[in-house]
């Protein structure tokens, strides 16, 4: 496949990729935020404002996510890259924020520490998501990962 086609078709890696995890992380992220997290601490109720936004901020995310997956150097596209790749997202995406919010506002850092590691979890499924939505177009051959560009 030549790099004209590649480029043809790489907008719909993009989207595919990026509406899969997007909305993946954004269903893990309702789901734990509103329906587990209330059942082990009282003190947290389910809360429905603010969803359009977030799915969009998760959009975002999982686009920029797709981005690093692609422009990555790695030889060989394996399940564990975008797991890895995932969970570093995470990490960088609340930790710093967390914890400047920690210190300012004077919240916990335990909880910092617990939410950095739940957002670990939650970017690395978006990230595994990501991984098995570039292979659903390796299968269909309409990409080689855009490794040739």
């Amino acid at each position: 496949m030549s790099t004209t086609e590649i480029k043809t078709n790489e907008w719909k890696i993009y989207l595919f990729s990026t509406l899969l995890a997007g909305l993946g992380m954004w269903i893990i992220g309702g789901l734990y935020h509103n329906l587990i997290l209330p059942t082990i601490n009282e003190a947290i109720h389910p809360h429905h404002e603010g969803l359009g936004i977030t799915l969009i901020a998760y959009f975002i995310l999982a686009f920029l996510m797709t981005h690093i997956y692609l422009i990555s150097n790695a030889k060989v596209d394996t399940i564990l890259k975008g797991i890895k790749l995932g969970v570093i997202i995470g990490v960088l995406w609340v930790f710093p924020h967390g914890l400047a919010m920690a210190a300012t506002h004077d919240t916990s850092m335990v909880y910092e520490f617990k939410n950095t590691f739940y957002h670990m979890i939650e970017q690395g499924i978006g990230g595994l998501i990501i991984f098995y939505a570039l292979c659903y177009f390796m299968r269909k051959k309409e990409i080689n990962l855009i490794k040739t560009k």
